[in-house]
């Protein structure tokens, strides 16, 4: 064997060293992140406590805490109660715009066919 093969060798040899090296690391950072996960949101579940969060939502256009059976989810102002009736206008739109444009492109695709069949 030349020394050129062996460098190569102790090369490749490192390089796999390095690799297992890589890889326990991620091992041991995924087991600490997935302890830090099960600790939870750090936010007490007792109501009697100061620093305690009541459960809820937030108004979809200003972003105000609201209550979690709220429907629709906006706080009530009138300025986010007509953003919201426009966006659910745009909405109702688009989603009939999506069954529209697709049947009127099958059906330019097929009329000329049929058409011309008869």
């Amino acid at each position: 064997m030349n020394s050129k093969e062996l460098g190569l060798r102790l090369v490749d040899t490192m390089a796999k060293e390095k690799l297992a090296d890589q890889i326990r690391a991620n091992v041991v950072r995924s087991k600490e992140g997935e302890s830090k996960k099960k600790q939870g949101t750090g936010l007490p579940k007792s109501p009697n406590s100061s620093a305690y969060v009541a459960p809820h939502r937030h108004c979809t256009i200003c972003h105000t805490p609201i209550k979690l059976k709220r429907d629709p989810p906006i706080c009530g102002d009138g300025g986010c109660n007509d953003e919201y009736e426009n966006r659910e206008r745009q909405r109702k739109r688009w989603n009939i715009l999506l069954y529209v444009a697709p049947a009127i492109m099958v059906l330019a695709l097929i009329l000329p066919i049929v058409l011309n069949a008869a």
